[in-house]
């Protein structure tokens, strides 16, 4: 799923939210809502999609962690193993995550790397 399908995803979300705020509903969020919020945020994480929806942060991902993970846990792992020798190391790049994972990438050309794709791969971005 692309980007763009994502992002239809979290709007057809929203406006599921803003049906149900607008009718003047106060107190607990509908199961089938959380249960909608909580796909999206395992694709795009916890933190935009508690913003995009006005949720409590911390209720999501706790609801996102108990659903089985999304990207509050899981990470992708890029290993690159003897590709290039130590002394031809050109950049050296790390990534860490708030959990304390980290990642480091050592190439010779910094511009034949496609950065964004590198951070997306480890961050599930």
């Amino acid at each position: 799923m692309d980007k763009k399908q994502l992002s239809v995803t979290i709007e057809s979300v929203r406006d599921q939210f803003a049906e149900w705020r607008a009718q003047g509903r106060r107190g607990r969020i509908p199961e089938r809502l959380w249960m909608a919020a909580v796909e999206v945020a395992q694709r795009q994480g916890v933190h935009a999609v508690s913003r995009a929806l006005r949720l409590n942060y911390s209720a999501l991902r706790r609801r996102v962690e108990s659903a089985g993970g999304g990207r509050t846990e899981a990470a992708a792992f890029v290993e690159l193993t003897d590709m290039l020798a130590a002394e031809s190391v050109g950049c050296v790049v790390e990534l860490e995550k708030g959990n304390g994972t980290r990642m480091r990438i050592c190439v010779r050309d910094a511009a034949a790397v496609d950065w964004s794709r590198m951070k997306e791969a480890f961050l599930g971005a």
